[in-house]
């Protein structure tokens, strides 16, 4: 029976809230005793939560041989999945039909949403070279987290060494002119850990648009350096940096002829730096202080026919504190008080016109404070209470609550988990001021949304814990919920727009996992989402991108010691899309077909220190659309080695 330790004593727990240090490993099937670092402001493991958790480890990533974690994502319970063509084409998540940016990514303790891309991450640049796990906690954390965690939290852990010196090289290459390559170094001693992460690619790509023959191309590369030294028995000490530099091509849509997208010499260059220090302070046995400062700095420039046309930048500094208190008594219980400021800048610069003038300068302060109490009043039970007061310079001050719990049954193997939230998210800068002559007009007077959910869940074990399964009920209703393609008659452009009435999403999502044999291991995942807003007469209609239907099958078979291969089939049911055709005719709602998506990936260990490894994506040839008139790829074959030592 699980049974939550007395709390983060000391500074090892604690600090991995900051590095995103893994506590102990994920066995294959025994997932529950699994430490997670998102689900409270404290680490605790997945049978304590009353939240749905999915992880995504290192060994799950190179058994796939994804070269984008947004492929690896796809497949996890309640994430639906938009991509605007080819590789390194706009990427977005939405976890149970909530918006794209309604999910906080974290990235080594790094809030990673980008102010100047409407607080959304751009999963496009996640590369998974230097991943060594992802935590996805679905439902509203804003409690926790603050307003970008509405909807989820996504948090990322890059790669730390664990022995005294490690090297790993890949190189790759394959389909659209695709070359993938990445390096891994690392040193760590009883008192330090030093990480660093290379990593590029450059694609030819796809034709996005469904008429001419121009591939739209991506190029990307990464660096990322994470360490650890341990100051003192009390103090330790962490930094993180990471950088991003990318280039992307890609296709507009004609709104004057066709309404549909096509073949533009379009490209946009990115980049996107993360900074973090911090200390995590052992005071005792009863108190441990972290302190961190980060900073979130991107930059990207528009291009037309190879002329700059409009630049967006924004800047985000954050200050945290957070004390977790031991408290006093026979009861396992921990308090925890956070306050988390953060400094917002946004800038956009372009050519004005009759319509508006996109040159502006844009700031937002918001200082959030947070206590979290966890408490085991008996063995069996793991309860959790957490409260959250936000204030904006912008925005009305708003408090968020969130309560959770777990409970194992007796027989050890089975847990029952719920949890109730609030959450609000504020409106974007993109949405109040933004402007994209001929396609967007800000709308400054916008209100944030507002949401409310719950779920309730059971997990079980079998076979000695060789097989879990899981299943989750949710129900989230949410207000004020901003349309973004809204037109405005007048301006004769889109905007942005609070829907009156309630938006409501509820469904079921279910997963099971098995080592059938020491060799198989067998996983599979079914989600179900009725997701729908509220038309202009009140009537509710389903929301666009977002799939009832969802499911994914993945099986792999190890050969011997050296030979592994992996089989993935990934189902997206019908879904709806917005389209909008030449003015003056209204807009419409078409349905984008249901489709399958199977991939298949094999490694051979030529010797103890190298690799050669293969993937065919899309094996079916499957021609699909996750946005209206962007075409994907078709089949692509892939070939790579991996050096180690």
């Amino acid at each position: 029976m699980l049974r939550r330790n007395a709390a983060p004593r000391g500074r090892v727990l604690a600090a991995c809230l900051i590095t995103g240090a893994t506590v102990n490993a994920q066995e294959p099937a025994a997932e529950l005793d699994a430490i997670v670092v998102t689900a409270s402001r404290t680490p605790i493991s997945l049978g304590e939560t009353g939240s749905s958790v999915s992880l995504i480890t290192r060994e799950d990533i190179e058994r796939r041989g994804s070269a984008f974690a947004v492929d690896l994502l796809r497949d996890v319970p309640g994430i639906a999945v938009s991509r605007s063509g080819g590789i390194g084409s706009q990427a977005q998540l939405r976890v149970r039909g909530s918006e794209a940016n309604h999910v906080l990514v974290l990235i080594d303790g790094i809030e990673a949403n980008d102010p100047s891309a409407g607080d959304e991450f751009q999963f496009e640049h996640l590369a998974t070279s230097d991943i060594e796990r992802i935590e996805i906690v679905r439902g509203p954390q804003s409690a926790l987290w603050g307003s970008d965690a509405v909807g989820g939290v996504i948090n990322v852990i890059t790669r730390s060494p664990t022995a005294p010196f490690e090297a790993e090289g890949l190189l790759e290459s394959g389909s659209f002119g695709t070359i993938r390559g990445g390096t891994q170094f690392g040193i760590s001693g009883d008192s330090y850990q030093i990480g660093l992460g290379l990593s590029y690619i450059d694609a030819d790509g796809s034709n996005a648009s469904r008429s001419g023959d121009e591939n739209d191309g991506f190029k990307s590369a990464i660096a990322n350096l994470v360490a650890r030294v341990d100051a003192s028995d009390q103090i330790q000490l962490d930094f993180a940096a990471r950088h991003t530099d990318s280039t992307k091509q890609f296709d507009t849509t004609d709104f004057i002829v066709t309404g549909l997208p096509i073949d533009t010499d379009r490209a946009t260059d990115s980049r996107q730096n993360y900074l973090k220090a911090a200390a995590t302070i052992d005071a005792g046995t009863w108190l441990t202080h972290i302190i961190k400062l980060t900073h979130l700095d991107t930059d990207s420039e528009n291009h037309s026919d190879g002329s700059s046309i409009s630049a967006l930048s924004a800047q985000k500094l954050g200050f945290y504190y957070q004390g977790d208190f031991v408290l006093p008594g026979s009861l396992d219980h921990t308090l925890t008080f956070a306050i988390d400021h953060e400094n917002e800048d946004f800038s956009q610069r372009g050519t004005a016109n009759p319509f508006g003038d996109p040159n502006q300068d844009q700031d937002l302060d918001t200082t959030g404070y947070v206590l979290e109490y966890r408490a085991n009043p008996l063995e069996a039970w793991n309860l959790s209470a957490s409260a959250r007061h936000d204030q904006s310079s912008v925005f009305d001050s708003v408090t968020t609550y969130r309560l959770s719990a777990s409970y194992a049954l007796g027989d050890g193997r089975t847990w029952l988990r719920g949890s109730y939230g609030t959450g609000q998210k504020s409106p974007t800068f993109i949405e109040r001021f933004g402007f994209f002559p001929d396609a967007f007009l800000g709308n400054a007077a916008l209100e944030p949304e507002q949401s409310e959910g719950w779920e309730i869940g059971v997990d079980r074990t079998f076979r000695d814990d060789r097989v879990t399964l899981s299943a989750t009920y949710f129900n989230e209703v949410l207000e004020n919920e901003i349309n973004g393609f809204a037109f405005d008659p007048v301006a004769l452009q889109f905007t942005a727009a609070n829907l009156s009435g309630e938006s409501h999403r509820r469904g079921l999502e279910t997963s099971v996992s098995a080592d059938a044999t020491d060799a198989l291991r067998l996983t599979a995942s079914y989600t179900y989402i009725d997701s729908t807003q509220p038309d202009t007469d009140g009537a509710q209609i389903r929301e666009v991108r977002r799939p009832r239907h969802m499911a994914a099958v993945n099986i792999n078979y190890v050969f011997s010691t050296r030979v592994n291969v992996n089989l993935n089939v990934s189902y997206n049911g019908t879904q709806f899309d917005n389209f909008f055709p030449p003015f003056p005719q209204p807009s419409e709602r078409r349905e984008l077909s249901s489709y399958r998506l199977v991939s298949l990936a094999t490694s051979f260990q030529l010797t103890d220190r190298l690799e050669i490894f293969a993937r065919i994506e899309n094996v079916l040839d499957e021609d699909y659309e996750d946005v209206l008139g962007f075409a994907t790829p078709g089949l692509g074959a892939y070939l790579g080695l991996r050096a180690q030592r």
